[in-house]
Formats: structure tokens, C-alpha cells, sequence
């Protein structure tokens, strides 16, 4: 009998279906049809194999009998297509139900009047003398062939026509299969000996096997946790469906493995993951390297988790829960705040990154505030994006008043954006925002550019301008080519160099301390000078004062005004200017808005004041016009 290649099909199929059982798999819907499918086709095999055991032993059944078992087989070839079809439209409609449900509604009847058709049609079997070859044919076979073919062809069209909306494996995986089971049951039509349409069917389930439904591709392999990709389709799937859920996410702060032993760190993290795999009604992932999501069907269950988490985090990890690491929590008690699983998880990581709750007490309920806090920051990220795209930032100018020279000698540089309404926004609210989504560099490229295009047009020397502070943030300190891309736009103006003066922040200096050193050694090899800004808010002040190579330090408004507000700021203070000039640097003093204040940094020796005392920033036409006031009759 010529049933080898079916029996290793069989086989095949049974150690998938049995290693895929196994494993450890969300209930993903396309996960469940998947299974459903190797079923179908794993008894289409057994049927192909059973109906060739009959037709050759035909005397010792009645012809009824054989019949019935070949339209069998035949039907559940029918089965395998419509199954096929079945789960890709799982995928094609995930989010849009009704059209899923009509969809099934006309395959499911396609497949039903096929059979029917089948089982009515007469069909023929023949036993080859001299050899094991079996085969059945006639119109009920022939009946098979076309409708198991329409099947394949709106698989094929489906995963065509839909390629775009569904997971790229999934669309080529399947396009596979159906190629190949085309190709197989061309050959067994014309060659009704060889039975290999089966086997393909078998190497089809294969494909969708190692390509896509695998349980491990979901699995962190590290924690065994289910992983971020399985997240993404889990919670997808309950919007897709409509059903609400709540969510508790636990994250790690800071790196608390630097300061621990291997062995220490890898005991935390074990327990960090049987603690978590023990949550009664969690579905539990593992969403980052510091992250672990919980999800759950009942929010009572998230709010309990919540509580367990939390005293967990007080009394510590390890064998002996003794080791307390820097953790907090994010809970979102309900999923309807999002409206898909992208916002979600955008929510959630804007929450850790963002929300000033969670960043001072390590908690935070994500509500509608914290939603709104979101949107308007995507606002603002998109404004500033437009802003760099169409160019329509503006620059202001704030005027620096040399107390040597008693006059404007040098004027810091300050973006402003607009909103929608024209109304210009804080600095501080989409700072921030553009250094997290680094379209910092080419903001910063775009403020550069603007004034050198201002010197160059205006000649700021002939107003006694000596130079223009222009800042720099701590993400474009990090930028290895930023000098590179500097001096090409210095070069493209045609702007002298000592015409700039760079800001750079003790933070900035702090984490990328490398590629600022080397960015600041090729920008003061061409002839630009630097600025240390916000002296007194940032980490180790008299180190970055030794180690950067700075002309200017700039003492901050809360700094200058702790001269005035109480002892200790003023001892600090006058500490400072006496070291700083000892250390043959220029000071400038910022904040300054009173005649009072003005005149005991004066007397301080301060040699440069900035502030409202002498003018808010000032927009390109009216600073010109402040200096062609306040500047022309003092020059030399």
C-alpha cells in the first residue's frame, strides 16, 4: 500500500501537535485556530491513510463503504482549505468583527454545499495490477479539486490583497503553503498514483509552525515569562473584542545590578519572576528588560495584585526576601482610557518617563489626567516637529550687560514655538520632549543656523555685540558629529568663530562625557568658546569647572537669588565668585530683575548681568533696535 508519505505526514503532525501543547501559549485567537487547523489536518491524514487501506482491501468492504470513506477524505481536504482560510481572516479582521462574521458566514456555507456535492457525486476507485498503486477519481473527485482550489485561491487573494493589515510572516507563510499544496495536487491529478497532497498539507502546518505559531517566539527566554510581542497581541486582542481589562506594571528604577554580585542579581531576578508567575488572575510579561506587566480580566484581581506588589517591594527580594531594591509601580485600573494597545503601552511608558507622580513617589494611577497629560505632550511633540519642519521657529534674543565695559556686549540666544493659537510655549514644556524624541539635534541645527544667519545679516559687531550664547542640551552634546555639523554651518554663513559662545549644562556633561569632551576640543580648536550654564543645579560643580574647558560660568536664577534670600546662599555665593576668579573665568549672573539686585552683583565683581532688570528677550527687529538705543553712543 502507497501510504509512506502519509504515514510521515501523521507523524510529523502528531510531534507539533504534541510539542505545541506542550508549551506554554497565550490564548491569541489566530493561536487557537492554528491548533484547530493541525486537527483538521491531522484527521485528513488519517482519512487519506484509512481510505487507501480500503480501496486496497475493496473485496472485504462494501462498495457503499468505500465510497463513504473516500468522500470522506475528500470532504476533509475541503475542511483543511476552509480552516486555512479560516485563520488568516482571524488576522485580516482582528479589528473589525462584523466583517468577520459575514466573511465566515459565506465560507462556512461554501464549504457545506461543497461537501454536499461531493458526497452526492459518484466516484470511482482503481487498485493498479502489480503494484501497491491506489487511487480514487471520477466527478465527486473532480468536484473536490475545484472547491479545495476556490479555497486556496481566496487564501491566496486574502493574504495578497490584505498584506499591508497583517503580520508579513503570517501573509508569506501561508502564500507558501498554498503554492506548495497547489503544486502537490497538480501532480497528483495527473498522477493519480502518487499521493502527496497530504504531505503538503503536513509541510504547510510546518511552515506555519516554524515562521509564526511556535509558542517560544513569545516566550522570554530569560524569565519565561510571555514577552513584549506577546503583550502587543494580547492586549490587542481584548480591544479588538471590546472587553476591558486592568493593568498593573512593575518597574525596576535605576541599575541596581551594578551594585550587586552575579549571583546576588541573578537570585532577585528569579524570585522577581516566581513572585510575578504566582499572581492569582495575572497574565503575566515580561514588556522590558526593567518591566513587568500584569494583566487582568478582573479588576478586583489588578487591585489585590497591586497590594501585594507593593508590600513586596517594602520587605525585598532574593531566597530570604530580605534584598529591597529601587522599584515602583504603575496601575491602570481601567483599559478604556486608550482606545487600542499601541496608545496603551504609549500611556504606560509615558508615565514612567514623564509623569511627575511616578518620577517622585515611584507610583502612579494612570487616569484621564495622566491621558490628558499624554495627549498634550504629543501635542507639543508634534508642534515642535512642524515648527523644525517648516521652519518657523523664531529666535529671541536676551541682552548680557558687561559691567566692565558698561555696556551690551553679548546676548543669549532663546527659542521660541508657537502653538495653534499663536500663543508662544514655555521653553520648558517642549525642551523636555524633544531631548526624550532627540529631534533636540535638529532643533538645535535649526537655532544655530538662525543666528548665524542673524550675525551675518546684521554685522552684531558694529552694535558692540562681541559674541552670541547659543545652548546646547545634554542629547546634542552626546551627538559625535555635532562639531562637524557646527562648523559647516559657521563656514556656510561665513561667521567668525569667536562670535559664539556654547552653553553647555553640568548635566549634559554628565552623561555623555566623551563625545562632549571631543566635540568641545574641535569646536576650540576653530575658534569657539564655552559657557558653563546652571552653575549650582547640577552634580559635582568644582569638577566640571577643573575639567571642561570653559571661558564663562553662568550662575542661574535660584542661584543668584539665594544671595539674597538667605545667609547661606550669600556665604555660598561670594565663596564662588572669589574661587571662580581665582580661577581667571569670567562670570555671568542671571535672574537679575532689580536695581538692588544689579548693584551688589556689581559689587560682587560679576562681569556680565542678564536679566529682566535691562530687557526681556527680545525678537531679531527689536533687539536691534535695544542696541542701536543702548549701545551706539558707549563704543569706542
Amino acid at each position: 500500500m502507497n501510504f509512506a508519505s502519509q504515514i510521515c505526514a501523521a507523524s510529523l503532525l502528531l510531534i507539533i501537535f504534541i510539542f505545541y501543547c506542550q508549551q506554554k501559549h497565550l490564548p491569541l485567537r489566530t493561536s487557537q485556530a492554528f491548533l484547530i487547523t493541525i486537527i483538521v489536518t491531522f484527521l485528513c491524514v488519517l482519512l487519506d491513510i484509512y481510505s487507501v487501506i480500503v480501496i486496497d482491501n475493496y473485496r472485504s468492504y462494501s462498495p457503499a463503504y468505500t465510497g463513504f470513506i473516500c468522500k470522506a477524505y475528500l470532504i476533509s481536504l475541503v475542511c483543511v482549505g476552509f480552516f486555512s482560510l479560516r485563520y488568516i481572516c482571524i488576522d485580516v479582521y482582528s479589528s473589525n468583527h462584523k466583517n468577520y462574521i459575514r466573511c465566515m458566514h459565506i465560507y462556512y456555507a461554501a464549504a457545506i454545499i461543497g461537501s454536499v456535492i461531493i458526497y452526492t457525486l459518484p466516484i470511482h476507485h482503481s487498485k493498479e495490477l502489480g503494484s501497491d498503486a491506489v487511487y480514487t477519481y471520477g466527478p465527486s473527485v473532480s468536484a473536490a479539486y475545484i472547491i479545495v482550489l476556490i479555497f486556496i485561491i481566496n487564501v491566496l487573494a486574502t493574504a495578497i490583497k490584505h498584506r499591508n493589515a497583517i503580520n508579513p510572516q503570517r501573509s508569506k507563510a501561508i502564500t507558501i503553503w498554498m503554492i506548495f499544496w497547489i503544486a502537490s495536487a497538480v501532480v497528483q491529478f495527473f498522477h493519480r498514483e502518487i499521493l502527496i497532497v497530504s504531505f503538503s498539507s503536513c509541510i504547510g502546518i510546518l511552515i506555519l509552525f516554524i515562521m509564526l505559531e511556535t509558542p517560544l517566539t513569545n516566550i522570554d527566554r530569560t524569565s519565561g515569562l510571555f514577552n513584549y510581542n506577546a503583550l502587543v497581541q494580547y492586549m490587542q486582542q481584548y480591544y479588538n473584542d471590546g472587553r476591558q481589562f486592568a493593568s498593573v506594571v512593575f518597574v525596576r528604577l535605576n541599575s541596581f545590578q551594578n551594585n550587586l554580585t552575579p549571583s546576588v542579581a541573578r537570585d532577585i531576578n528569579y524570585s522577581i519572576v516566581r513572585f510575578f508567575s504566582d499572581i492569582p488572575g495575572a497574565v503575566t510579561f515580561k514588556s522590558g528588560e526593567d518591566k513587568v506587566t500584569m494583566m487582568f480580566d478582573d479588576a478586583n484581581a489588578a487591585s489585590d495584585a497591586f497590594e501585594l506588589v507593593q508590600e513586596k517591594i517594602r520587605t525585598g527580594w532574593g531566597t530570604n526576601s530580605d534584598i529591597v531594591i529601587p522599584a515602583g509601580i504603575i496601575c491602570i485600573p481601567d483599559s478604556t482610557i486608550a482606545g487600542n494597545a499601541a496608545e496603551m503601552l504609549y500611556l504606560t511608558s509615558y508615565a514612567r518617563q514623564r509623569n511627575r507622580e511616578f518620577l517622585e513617589n515611584g507610583l502612579v494611577f494612570v487616569d484621564i489626567n495622566v491621558l490628558n497629560e499624554m495627549k498634550d505632550a504629543q501635542r507639543i511633540e508634534h508642534l515642535v516637529k512642524d515648527s523644525i519642519d517648516n521652519d518657523t521657529i523664531a529666535v529671541y534674543y536676551q541682552p548680557i550687560y558687561s559691567t566692565k565695559t558698561g555696556r551690551f556686549s553679548s546676548a543669549e540666544a532663546l527659542v521660541r514655538i508657537k502653538d495653534e493659537d499663536g500663543n508662544i510655549l514655555p521653553p520648558a514644556k517642549f525642551i523636555d520632549i524633544a531631548e526624550k524624541n532627540s529631534s533636540i539635534i535638529k532643533l538645535g541645527e535649526l537655532i544655530f543656523e538662525h543666528v548665524c544667519r542673524f550675525i551675518k545679516k546684521h554685522d552684531l559687531r558694529q552694535y558692540g555685540i562681541d559674541y552670541i550664547e547659543v545652548n546646547l542640551s545634554a542629547v546634542q552634546c552626546s551627538y559625535e558629529q555635532l562639531a562637524e555639523r557646527y562648523i559647516n554651518i559657521l563656514k556656510k554663513y561665513d561667521v567668525a568663530p569667536d562670535m559664539i559662545n556654547l552653553e553647555i549644562t553640568e548635566s549634559a556633561s554628565i552623561g555623555a562625557r566623551n563625545a562632549l569632551i571631543n566635540n568641545m576640543h574641535a569646536l576650540l580648536d576653530y575658534g569657539v568658546h564655552f559657557s558653563l550654564d546652571d552653575f549650582g543645579t547640577g552634580q559635582s560643580n568644582l569638577n566640571y569647572i577643573i575639567d571642561m574647558p570653559v571661558d564663562i560660568i553662568k550662575f542661574d536664577r535660584s542661584m543668584s537669588m539665594s544671595y539674597f534670600n538667605n545667609s547661606k546662599g550669600k556665604y555660598i555665593m561670594d565663596a564662588s565668585i572669589n574661587m571662580i576668579h581665582d580661577l581667571q573665568l569670567e562670570i555671568v549672573s542671571e535672574g537679575i530683575e532689580t536695581a538692588e539686585q544689579f548693584e551688589a552683583m556689581n559689587a560682587l565683581g560679576v562681569s556680565y548681568i542678564q536679566g529682566y532688570y535691562f530687557s526681556k528677550p527680545l525678537c531679531c527687529r527689536d533687539f536691534i533696535e535695544f542696541l542701536k538705543e543702548h549701545n551706539t553712543d558707549k563704543q569706542d
